[in-house]
């Protein structure tokens, strides 16, 4: 192989180093890449990709058209997987973009790389090679690049665009050089069936040819700006949005003469005839806008999928859009409400709460809801809030997660450079890169506006617009349930495009300042590699990879397999429902369970939806209202007055139909129906008919139920009324729960996951039954505690079927939200031993903790320490001393930890807040009312946060005297005696543990725990 030849010329050795590019991210990402479905979202687009279903909105129908692609001839256990790899090559095709950019930016005001000498040219190869190698590793890329979500593919998309548009501005003045903005537009146009964020590129098109094609000045610039501005809101809303509006309007408005699908023709024929007309007149220019359009519509097609799947009523079929109307609804994401811009109302710190009688400009502060006014009130002003919040804590702080560092996975951590201790230096994302990205992406910034300031400009507008300006529109309120980095990934490879280009401006220096010395350039080129990508690359390897979990299949599978058949399962929203959907869709798992999406049901569509559809075995649901009482259910919310629900059990009936056999129940006109099988007083309806087939028997006999379910029934808080008295309210998810309770008639098992919220339980924790890892309502009231009644005999039969693949194994890595979900578990098995012990059987007991910890062991990093306190304290119970001891001593060193880092918090926040104190009083001697009240408010802050610490310190303690009590039960004097003098050395002796057994034995008893 004559390699001179292979890297005799820029284009050869540009394809090279392009190759490169792209073969190191394929293969970082597919060695990374999640094996199967993951939680959020990931897992609905598989299944709806798969299936081409329709998805929560906008939908993503070309993502789901291509997924279709991929994965229709996969076996069933690599559908998931063929889907993530849509993903990892769209990400490795990112990278390669980034390095071609890179270069590219570089040629625009160095000239041609052939014309360049040696050492430019390797700064050129070096600094695009850099630019894409650190991109490949940033948190946020990485984390898009292994799961089946859009965003992988949107950020492909807006990088073949930026690439594009350079490649247009390389050729601009050759003939049909117009042929890559037609190809932009039809992006576009794709685009809008993947992500809208892809169409933020517009901006930086319109700069680019603006650059090449105008001479600048103030005017042209604005002008440009409201060509850009309007080229963008002829795609959307106007194409996106009013088109499909007015195509399901024109009926009206003409009388019935044209209808959607003729409006559709006449919108094609015109814009065909618009490109003929303009092409043979020789209009170019309107002739290029018109192509651009038509690709645009090509593009936008992919949404015919939604619209037509949905007329075919599959199983998921988020928001109905089978009719024009629906569709648009669809479109505009209606579900989620509408966030006021530029004016509305606002909240109103004078009456701590949202003004409704004025509206406001920059309105920022707009939920209503208690817990958004609460934390509105720590900000003295919109704009406040906006700068603190929204772009601080809700965009800055995750740029500074890519390029500074990263403190931890848990919800809300902050950036960490690496330089300083903190408590998180355990945890798997704990990441500092000493601001070396940061400071090479500023040094690029600075050196790439000195070169090419135009070019820089549109790098800017990109950055900004998919950052800033997305946080603008957003308007995000407080407490977002989940980080939002992902949406902001555009934002990133324009910033580390300077990353690239401050490694070339290095290059340069270091050249001139050593006269060309090749060996100081290359020995320096190989340290900011091995700074930076490399460096980033082993902090971010352990934290992105996904390779081994299985997790969230596993907790689907789990879940369905805890239920009785033909069951109804209550879950709380996305997070627990959409790997239940993949499992059945994809899997074929248990697709007699009939999944109902509680946050879901608080639309009229769905609620629709479950009344009406059979989805799979599982036939329509106990709902007995008409479209008019839906409509009026979930279009108001009014206040409640707590009573006491009833609902009857009526045993007579509920024998007939458990002893009947199944094949007795399926043709309402045999003997069974015919010959009073059901009592005189049940009538027949089609609805009850449905519930009769689904029907399943209690684990119980039915002469052990109760008469009826009855308990009294709060609501959820609506605040205080002027009187000062509390009001309460249900959603309509809740009237809608009790509504099929009623009419079920305890016919059909009804399971709540052990996921949902108390509120969202109804106050029915009373009539719980535990069963893996749900809670069946069982009309039998029984003394239980927070998890219901435990079976010990149903609840073992449900977990002897559980998967736990990989759980145990110390190389998976696990987030916050898989760690918070295998403390459930830990629970579902403390539970089982907690009811063996009752029974008297310790060696069950000692069994299932063992199994338990043996598939889910706890490690360095947990969600929260109490269940693994516990489960330490119920092996001591069950007899198993040496694991109780083994496990006790283990979570006693992680609590001193934590303990240590709570009492130096505490003591630096007292000491802030004594000299808050001094301020206050000096500003107030002064009279300066203003200053003292922001004091005063910082002042509250701070207090808010020392009772938090304070809370922390004390369960922590409460903790470490639960294990204590495990030595002092077993005659381990001198362990007890160690760990106490250790608290009381970390606490300075402001909190003690026992000093004695019969002390440690009390405070166990008050804690509620008993031997």
């Amino acid at each position: 192989m004559d390699l001179s030849s292979m890297f005799a010329n820029h284009r050869k050795r540009n394809i090279f180093f392009a190759a490169i590019s792209f073969l190191y991210a394929f293969v970082v990402y597919s060695l990374t890449v999640a094996p199967t479905t993951s939680f959020w979202d990931a897992a609905e687009y598989i299944a709806i990709s798969h299936t081409l279903q329709i998805a929560h909105p906008p939908g993503s129908p070309f993502f789901a058209i291509l997924g279709r692609l991929v994965s229709m001839f996969m076996p069933t256990d690599y559908v998931a997987l063929s889907i993530n790899l849509i993903s990892v090559t769209a990400s490795a095709v990112s990278i390669m973009l980034m390095y071609l950019i890179i270069v590219r930016l570089i040629e625009e005001w160095r000239g041609p790389a052939d014309e360049m000498d040696f050492m430019d040219q390797v700064g050129l190869y070096a600094g695009g090679l850099f630019g894409a190698l650190t991109f490949t590793v940033t948190h946020t890329q990485w984390f898009n690049a292994t799961e089946a979500e859009m965003y992988a593919s949107s950020m492909c998309l807006t990088a073949l665009v930026v690439w594009l548009s350079l490649k247009w501005s390389a050729n601009h003045e050759k003939p049909y050089a117009e042929r890559w903005l037609i190809v932009i537009a039809y992006l576009f146009g794709i685009g809008i069936g993947v992500h809208l964020l892809n169409l933020l590129a517009l901006f930086f098109v319109a700069l680019i040819i603006y650059f090449k094609k105008i001479e600048f000045s103030i005017s042209t610039f604005l002008i440009m700006t409201g060509i850009s501005i309007l080229g963008f809101f002829t795609v959307y809303p106007v194409t996106v949005i009013w088109m499909p509006d007015i195509a399901g309007q024109i009926g009206s408005y003409t009388y019935g003469l044209i209808g959607p699908i003729t409006f559709v023709i006449l919108v094609v024929a015109a814009i065909g005839y618009g490109v003929y007309y303009t092409h043979k007149h020789s209009h170019r220019i309107a002739n290029i806008v018109m192509l651009a359009i038509t690709m645009i519509m090509i593009g936008y097609s992919s949404y015919a999928l939604i619209i037509i799947r949905s007329q075919a009523e599959p199983p998921i079929d988020e928001n109905d859009p089978s009719t024009v109307e629906d569709f648009v609804s669809y479109l505009s994401r209606d579900q989620y409400g509408q966030s006021p811009l530029l004016m509305g109302n606002t909240y109103d710190n004078s009456i701590g709460a949202i003004d409704r009688d004025e509206e406001v400009l920059f309105p920022r502060r707009h939920s209503a809801q208690p817990q958004h006014l609460q934390y509105y009130s720590q900000f003295d002003s919109d704009l406040s809030y906006f700068l603190n919040y929204q772009v601080n804590h809700m965009y800055v702080r995750y740029l500074n997660w890519n390029f500074i560092g990263r403190e931890a996975d848990v919800q809300d951590a902050g950036w960490y450079a690496g330089f300083s201790d903190t408590r998180h230096a355990n945890n798997p994302a704990n990441t500092g890169y000493f601001y070396l990205p940061l400071l090479f992406g500023l040094f690029g910034f600075l050196y790439h506006f000195k070169n090419d300031w135009k070019r820089a400009f549109s790098i800017l507008a990109l950055f900004i617009l998919t950052g800033l300006a997305i946080i603008f529109y957003l308007n995000q309120t407080p407490f977002e349930p989940r980080e939002r980095d992902y949406a902001y990934v555009g934002s990133f490879f324009a910033f580390t495009i300077w990353i690239g280009l401050g490694l070339t401006g290095i290059v340069e220096i270091i050249k001139e300042a050593t006269g060309k010395s090749k060996q100081v350039v290359f020995a320096s080129l190989t340290l900011m590699f091995l700074a930076v990508p490399g460096w980033m690359l082993t902090q971010n390897w352990h934290s992105n990879d996904r390779s081994e979990r299985y997790v969230a299949r596993d907790y689907a599978y789990n879940l369905l397999n805890s239920l009785e058949e033909n069951a109804i399962v209550f879950t709380n929203g996305d997070n627990d429902t959409f790997p239940l959907w993949y499992i059945q869709e994809v899997e074929g798992v248990r697709t007699d369970v009939r999944v109902v999406n509680l946050s879901l049901l608080n639309t009229d569509w769905y609620i629709k939806q479950l009344r009406d559809r059979k989805t799979h075995e599982s036939l329509p649901l106990p709902i007995t209202l008409t479209d008019e009482e839906i409509d009026q259910m979930t279009s108001q919310l009014e206040l409640y007055d707590p009573e006491q629900i009833s609902i009857p059990v009526e045993k007579d009936f509920l024998n007939s139909v458990f002893e009947a056999d199944p094949t007795q129940l399926e043709d309402s006109t045999n003997q069974f129906f015919r010959q009073g099988g059901l009592p005189e007083d049940v009538e027949l309806t089609p609805m009850l008919y449905n519930q009769l087939q689904m029907a399943e028997p209690f684990s119980m006999p039915v002469e052990e139920l109760d008469e009826e379910v009855s308990w009294y029934l709060e609501g959820r808080s609506a605040g205080l009324d002027r009187a000062g008295n509390e009001r309460f309210y249900l959603q309509t998810q809740d009237k809608m729960i009790l509504h099929m309770l009623r009419n079920n008639r305890w016919l059909r098992p009804v399971y709540f996951a052990n996921t949902v919220s108390n509120s969202g339980q109804l106050g029915l924790q009373d009539f719980f039954q535990f069963e893996g890892k749900a809670f069946r309502v069982v009309p039998k009231k029984r003394n239980s505690g927070p998890f219901g009644y435990v079976d010990p005999d149903v609840h073992a039969e449900r977990l002897e079927n559980f998967r736990f693949e990989n759980w145990n194994s110390p190389d998976v890595y696990f987030d916050e939200n898989i760690r918070r979900m295998l403390g459930n578990y830990r629970y579902s098995f403390s539970q089982l031993a907690d009811a063996y012990m009752e029974r008297g059987d310790s060696t069950s007991a000692a069994k299932w903790l063992s199994y338990g910890e043996d598939n889910i062991p706890f490690r360095q990093i947990e969600h929260d320490w109490t269940v693994a306190t516990l489960y330490a304290y119920k092996y001591m119970r069950a007899g198993e001393i040496e694991r109780a001891k083994e496990l006790g001593s283990f979570v006693g060193n992680q609590l001193k930890r934590e303990l240590q880092y709570d009492m130096e918090d505490l003591n630096e926040l007292e000491s802030q807040l004594q000299e808050l104190q001094q301020d206050i009083q000096m500003a107030r001697s002064r009279a300066q009312t203003e200053e003292a009240r922001a004091l005063q408010s910082r002042q509250q802050q701070l207090s808010s946060r020392r009772e938090s610490i304070v809370q922390n310190i004390s369960f922590s303690v409460s903790r470490l005297t639960i294990l204590q009590n495990i030595f002092y039960e077993n005659d381990d004097i001198d362990a007890a005696d160690q760990l106490r003098f250790e608290v009381n050395s970390i606490t300075n002796g402001r909190l003690a543990l026992p000093d004695s057994v019969e002390e440690s034995r009390q405070r166990i008893s008050q804690f509620g725990l008993g031997n």
